[in-house]
């Protein structure tokens, strides 16, 4: 399935190990092109664009990078089918890139131990944009994604991991449907299951 928002992971420690941004130094300034979302009509922190998925900021890195470094670091780090099509701004949304729910986790899995050897303050400023609460339970971090079709949401993700005091629990949601297929939905299915298998409180 396309993977939607969820590349937003990659692309931000594409534009951290590029140098395209830093752990030190992440602002972007928003360039006052109207947006679908009030909150991404502002100057932008790797924090904060992770945190409400802004394209355009996560474009820009691409951009700056240009096709060719986003096509090898596709194969670098062998994501999916590594098709970036011939849209650079919309390769993650329109079905060009596909990634199953399995490689994702998998890939996950290289993320978290850093077996792509990058830089390790890359690694870790990317895994901090990534925090999404602490509770007794433990540490859960993930990215939602919404695919879109005709102004219907068809495609929802949500991906990541937990941190334990004893172990590292990796999750990759994917729901689709005609409508209502939207990355919180698959956040609330994730969240009950890892209820459901004492995981997470």
């Amino acid at each position: 399935f396309s993977p939607a928002s969820t590349f937003k992971i990659y692309s931000a420690l594409h534009g951290l190990e590029k140098g395209i941004i830093s752990p030190e130094s992440s602002s972007m300034k928003w360039d006052g092109t109207p947006c679908a979302f009030p909150r991404w009509e502002q100057d932008q922190t790797l924090d904060s664009a992770m945190k409400d998925s802004v394209n355009w900021y996560f474009q820009a890195i691409d951009s700056q990078a240009g096709f060719e470094a986003v096509r090898t670091f596709l194969q670098t780090i062998n994501y999916g089918n590594q098709n970036t099509g011939t849209n650079l701004n919309l390769y993650w949304t329109d079905f060009s890139l596909k990634i199953s729910p399995i490689e994702q986790v998998e890939l996950l899995q290289d993320f978290y131990q850093n077996n792509f050897h990058f830089d390790s303050k890359n690694i870790q400023a990317v895994k901090k944009a990534l925090l999404l609460s602490t509770t007794s339970s433990g540490s859960l971090y993930g990215k939602t994604g919404t695919g879109r079709v005709n102004g219907k949401d068809v495609n929802g993700w949500f991906i990541g991991y937990i941190e334990t005091a004893n172990n590292t629990y990796y999750f990759a949601t994917n729901i689709q449907s005609s409508s209502g297929a939207t990355g919180s939905q698959a956040t609330e299915i994730t969240e009950s299951v890892l209820s459901n298998l004492g995981i997470w409180k």
